[in-house]
């Protein structure tokens, strides 16, 4: 029986969660689809939280995906028009948010990819930023300061093919992106795995592909994901779970579980800053009718 302490913060009308970073002030900074505003901010220490849009897109943007932090209050948001677990090719967009004027204050085009969809910065140049590609299976390098687009690494550890399958799910192949130390850590949704690759502090490979853990079926499907101090992954895990995995491979379903009311389609997770718990964010049942929108949960470690 899981004994974990699970505290639920806050739920939306309708919307589904994507994505959620933790601000400098602990407060949450969230990524959302097919909403009014898109990207929001909310305060989970508050008495009644509430989310706060930040800004408004164009018509163009319908649903965003990863976040990043970037200089002083600058945030990178990627997005584009969305369509079913995917966005309509061309319409990806690398955005660049001001939480201070709530403002977008620049846009980098990132051609020819259906879905930008984890997000994150290499720990020796963060202005480069890194995207997965999940649709085509590649790993995109966007330099925020050139505003040069390139592919990082194209791999059929990346991609889709010869794994897991969802009859709700198009071929999603890496999906969660994160770097910690010398690598590059993502999870594959279609293979169900989770791994690693050596990088340079340039994000040139300089070692194999490494599979840390299996999704343990087909229909457990592993989405965003985040680290604690002591190198511990925390997965969200599609339908209703949420998984740890130990440096040494170890898997435990910490919270959640098949038929989980509250767990429903976890998106990402994100560690507090007092390093005591993660938050966890869920897509809902956005396809029902009515539809139900994603909750915002913390999980105390």
């Amino acid at each position: 029986m899981c004994t974990t302490a699970i505290n639920h913060i806050y739920s939306f009308p309708t919307e589904f969660i994507e994505n959620l970073h933790v601000l400098p002030n602990g407060n949450l900074l969230l990524s959302t689809m097919e909403s009014r505003d898109l990207l929001y901010t909310l305060d989970p220490m508050a008495m009644k939280p509430q989310a706060e849009p930040v800004t408004s897109f164009d018509s163009n943007t319908t649903g965003l995906t990863g976040i990043v932090p970037l200089d002083s209050d600058l945030y990178a948001v990627s997005g584009g028009l969305h369509t079913t677990y995917a966005f309509q090719r061309g319409s990806m967009h690398l955005y660049i948010v001001s939480l201070q004027t709530g403002r977008v204050v620049d846009s980098i085009p990132v051609p020819d990819t259906a879905t930008m969809n984890g997000l994150a910065a290499l720990p020796h140049n963060p202005y480069i930023l890194l995207s997965a590609d999940s649709i085509d299976g590649r790993i995109f390098s966007i330099d925020t300061q050139t505003r040069n687009v390139s592919v990082l690494l194209e791999d059929p550890a990346l991609g889709s093919s010869n794994g897991n399958s969802s009859s709700s799910l198009p071929p999603i192949g890496i999906n969660g992106l994160r770097t910690r130390g010398d690598y590059i850590y993502f999870t594959n949704s279609n293979q169900g795995t989770f791994s690693r690759i050596r990088v340079d502090k340039n994000g040139a490979r300089t070692g194999d592909f490494e599979i840390l853990a299996r999704s343990p079926t087909a229909s457990h499907i592993y989405d965003d994901f985040t680290f604690d101090s002591d190198g511990n992954a925390y997965i969200a895990v599609h339908p209703s779970s949420v998984v740890k995995i130990t440096p040494d491979g170890v898997q435990t379903t910490i919270a959640g579980g098949d038929g989980d009311a509250l767990f429903t389609d976890p998106t990402s997770a994100a560690l507090a800053n007092d390093g005591k718990s993660i938050y966890v964010v869920t897509g809902g049942r956005f396809s029902a009718n009515p539809p139900e929108g994603g909750h915002v949960i913390q999980i105390r470690l």
